[in-house]
């Protein structure tokens, strides 16, 4: 190991500016020594600091504070940025307006169609991403809508806020109560965008306008619906919660329709939605309650299910009495066009907040069909005797009838919610589409087996069976999985009344089994393999493409403006494609948990996420056929196979299985209400859920799914990939991705990281560093001495430094690309970062290791300690610690009354591990503390958590 400068013995105050110096001339290094690493030199500079006493924990998190609001402030300005580009001068609607204006211009047809179908929507999906405190993200979405100086500093006072109670208030509930704030806005959103279509339809068709039915692109949202890998969400709490959003809806509707004017017809349908909304909470307060207990499940269910004039289940029973006042020449042309905007409110809405999106596990579902429906044995991975039996099944028409007692028997997780389905459906809200998501979907016949659950409970007329594929299984063969469905008449009879396939692809997953590249590019093929099958089957009907994904680029977002994201979802060749087939394109995308909300966090932001949303849905896309990535298709298909296989390659590595499931599990926080791993399954990284893969790999400087791949791929073509990527739009937004993934990625870093547990390094500082305290060091080294941390660490940064190498000579030929000296200079605040981190660990480490012994009464010994922070599971040393050395207690006062004489009661007790709480618990919780800051404040960088 190259011997570290020697830290100097006069110290400047520690501040930001220093710190980029000292990083800047360490890296400098290289030139002469190629072994240099800056950001593992810098970090033991700070370690011997710490060690002198030169330095202190408390100057370090003042460096960290820094960094983060730096970051934080940075990713505020990126994101102000991409909002106000929508639109024109400030105005999120012009653009729209203009799309708009030029249908009109094509006559009447054309604008209906762009304006009365379906064309897409917005769905609020939740998970580990709540890293930022929900102060913080409300202080950094007022900064994003308006950056000014007084915004700023009340962004930077909540970035300086230790929150340190967040975690423990991030619940399903406060989840669902977030998401229903950004629901809210997007709501308005739309209210606005309404108000635009019927304006410009009443200048361009003064003589139709009346008679134009706005659809608006969607919400929906899976919290408190989502069981897919969970199993704390009980079939009453989604009950509950979706009553309480049909109480709000109704709330907004009664005062929709009484600010329009004291009209007789309004002010009944008032009258109507409040009585409905009394009635609707005093269920939702009783689904709230205890429904384990018989009673209250009986008065619960008998109440929801009773006759009630106040109860109301039908929207429509608002927007018929709406459309005959619209349709009244003698309604005024103003109160006409509100009432319109209001009614196309209630269609896009119904009678909730958001449509429903309800998941489950293809697992789940295969376990009713081979249990409960008699399916043989041999077949029981539901092969295609499977799915003869479950198409012949679907044909039948005989529908169970279903209570909220079959609700409360039924053991089946699947069944339940096709249950649920049919209660809400009867009770709640009958018009509202409900979606049926399937994840980690790879067999038609869980797709017919849960057609035929919806039949058997008279949901299909309402339910959109939508397979996910996430899977690299799914990813291959979802083509062919379509394909067979369609073979099938029941399954084409289904689609034909519901109007459209549905169909989820998830970038988060594919991006961690095969990269983000990679991934990108097996969507598309499916989107496009899925249009072909069905336009040869069922020309005219929709496909609905849901696009699941995360908000950095390890887990899908495009890092650039909303056009380029959400034509990186669903290309415009793939909707060129599917429109010259014949088939109505029907994009969805994802806005996940407090980085996805963020777009939605105020009126301003919200505006611009929804106007850029619809400029994407009524685009023309007649122009995107030329792109030669789609003509060099064998080329291209390829570098597809290699890049996957090297993506493949690294997944199964045993080594990688390690860097992931090793010490960085430490750096995760709690960011949700969902496990971090999936439980039971197979083990390594295949048990790690995409968000927290994707967080591991942040925290440790390699987002590898994204970064890495593509210099392996083409290794003696480059130049014709160079070619190809500045003359192809679509694989120029794939590289670009890819750059900006390497700009974030530092193999200092990792190498930083695997040096922190090389019994080499500690060795050698204890016996020639500046420091007082070498015994603990020499502790510390044995301790390591059979990690296999450093050497799996060591063998991955190897093979990135490889295929990186590679990448970065095509980046240097590629137009428009960032240089190496800009990579560099853009990475030091987060080397910085890293070589505090390390320097901390290092210092928790050689803390532990000083220890003299351990009481043998607590049955833990000093190298237990050291394997506590070598995993850093800081905290649980912290408690440890603590039990083992209580401080003194500050009891005196209670037993003053004691008239014998005594030692420890006088006034200056000795009772308790005072020196050690000072010398070594308290760092250590300054230390844990310390590395979880770090871990939020490094996810500024990448725009997001995981």
């Amino acid at each position: 190991m190259p011997a570290s400068p020697a830290p100097s013995t006069a110290k400047s105050p520690l501040n930001l500016n220093l710190v980029r110096e000292q990083l800047r001339k360490l890296a400098a290094g290289i030139e002469k020594d190629p072994l240099t690493n800056s950001v593992f030199g810098y970090a033991l500079n700070l370690l011997q600091d710490l060690e002198s006493g030169r330095r202190t924990l408390g100057e370090l998190t003042g460096v960290v504070d820094e960094l983060h609001f730096e970051l934080l402030k940075e990713r505020a300005d990126r994101f102000s940025a991409q909002h106000q580009s929508v639109g024109v001068d400030g105005d999120p609607w012009a653009s729209v307006r203009q799309q708009l204006e030029t249908a009109a211009g094509k006559g009447v047809d054309t604008f209906l169609d762009g304006v009365t179908t379906l064309k897409g929507g917005i769905v609020f999906t939740a998970h580990p991403t709540f890293a930022l405190s929900r102060q913080l993200r409300e202080a950094f979405a007022d900064y994003a809508s308006d950056p000014d100086a007084a915004a700023c500093e009340t962004l930077k006072a909540a970035a300086m806020a230790p929150n340190e109670d967040w975690p423990d208030q991030i619940t399903l509930l406060s989840e669902h109560a977030e998401v229903q704030s950004a629901i809210a806005n997007a709501r308005d959103a739309a209210r606005a965008y309404a108000a635009l279509i019927v304006d410009v339809a009443r200048d361009a068709f003064p003589d139709q306008w009346r008679n134009i039915r706005p659809v608006l692109p969607t919400l929906a949202s899976w919290v408190g619906y989502d069981l897919d890998g969970r199993t704390d969400i009980h079939w009453s709490q989604s009950i509950a919660l979706r009553l309480c959003e049909k109480a709000m809806q109704l709330s907004y509707y009664e005062t929709r329709l009484r600010a329009l004017g004291d009209d007789k017809t309004l002010g009944d349908l008032a009258d109507k939605a409040r009585a409905a909304r009394d009635h609707t909470e005093a269920a939702a307060e009783r689904f709230e309650g205890d429904l384990q207990n018989g009673d209250v499940l009986v008065e619960a269910a008998n109440f929801l299910t009773a006759e009630n004039d106040a109860k109301l289940i039908k929207a429509s029973e608002l927007t018929g009495p709406l459309t005959k006042l619209i349709e009244d020449d003698g309604t005024p042309a103003e109160l006409a066009a509100d009432l319109i905007v209001l009614r196309a409110e209630i269609d896009a809405l119904q009678l909730g907040t958001a449509r429903i999106h309800l998941r489950v596990n293809a697992a789940q579902v295969r376990t009713v069909l081979s249990r409960d429906l008699g399916l043989e044995t041999e077949d029981e991975t539901l092969g295609r005797l499977a799915l003869s039996e479950l198409s012949n099944m679907a044909k039948a028409n005989a529908v169970r009838p279903v209570n909220f007692a079959d609700l409360f028997l039924e053991q089946s997780t699947a069944r339940r919610q096709f249950m649920m389905c049919a209660q809400i459906l009867k009770h709640i809200d009958a018009e509202s589409p409900i979606r049926f998501l399937i994840a980690e979907s790879e067999n038609p016949a869980t797709v017919m087996g849960a057609l035929h659950l919806a039949r058997q409970y008279g949901v299909d007329h309402a339910l959109d069976i939508s397979p996910l594929f996430e899977t690299p299984e799914a990813l291959e063969t979802g083509g062919r999985f379509v394909e067979r469905l369609l073979e099938e008449p029941a399954f084409l009879d289904y689609l034909k009344a519901r109007g459209h396939l549905s169909i989820q692809l998830g970038f988060s997953d594919s991006g961690r089994f095969i990269g983000q590249v990679a991934g990108n590019m097996a969507i598309e093929r499916i989107h496009n393999l899925i249009g072909r099958a069905l336009g040869e089957k069922l020309p005219g009907i929709g496909l609905l493409v849901f696009n699941t994904h995360g908000e950095s680029i390890g887990r899908g977002a495009y890092p650039g403006n909303f056009e380029q994201r959400f034509d990186h979802l669903l290309t415009p060749w793939t909707r060129a494609g599917l429109k010259r087939r014949d088939i109505r394109p029907i994009h969805e995308v994802s806005f996940q948990g407090g980085d996805g909300f963020l777009h939605f966090g105020t009126t301003h932001l919200s505006e611009a996420t929804y106007a850029a949303f619809c400029e994407h849905v009524l685009a023309d896309t007649s122009d995107a056929l030329d792109d030669p990535f789609y003509k060099q298709t064998d080329f291209v298909w390829d570098a597809y196979r290699a890049l996957r296989a090297w993506h493949e390659s690294m997944f199964v590595n045993d080594d990688y299985a390690h860097l992931l499931g090793d010490f960085a599990t430490g750096f995760l926080v709690k960011a949700g209400s969902r496990p971090v791993k999936r439980p039971g399954g197979a083990a390594g990284p295949s048990a790690i859920r995409a968000i927290s893969n994707n967080a591991l790999l942040q925290q440790l400087g390699i987002p590898l799914n994204s970064a890495c791949g593509i210099g392996s791929a083409t290794p003696r073509e480059t130049d014709r990939m160079i070619e190809l990527v500045n003359a192809s739009p679509r694989l120029h937004s794939l590289v670009m991705l890819a750059t900006r993934a390497r700009m974030l990625t530092s193999l200092p870093t990792l190498r930083g990281y695997a040096s922190v547990f090389d019994p080499q390094v500690w060795l050698a500082v204890s016996r020639h560093g500046d420091i007082e305290a070498g015994e603990s060091l020499r502790q510390v080294a044995k301790a390591v001495s059979d990690y296999a941390t450093t050497t799996s660490l060591r063998r991955v940064a190897n093979i990135l430094s490889l295929d990186l190498l590679k990448f970065d000579a095509l980046i240097a030929a590629l137009d428009e690309a960032p240089s190496a000296d800009q990579r560099h200079e853009e990475r030091l605040e987060l080397h910085a970062l890293h070589a505090i981190r390390q320097a901390v660990m290092m210092y928790s480490l050689s803390l532990v290791g000083g220890l003299s012994n351990v009481s043998s009464r607590h049955d833990i010994s000093r190298e237990d300690i050291l394997t506590m922070i070598l995993e850093l599971r800081i905290d649980e040393a912290v408690e440890t610690l603590e039990t083992i050395y209580p401080a003194s207690r500050n009891d005196t006062d209670l037993i003053d009354g004691v008239s014998e004489n005594g030692f420890e009661s006088g006034d200056t007790s000795a009772a308790g591990y005072d020196s050690m709480h000072r010398n070594l618990i308290d760092p250590l919780r300054v230390s844990g503390e310390l590395i979880r800051r770090i871990s939020v404040a490094n996810c500024h960088a990448f725009g997001a958590w995981g």
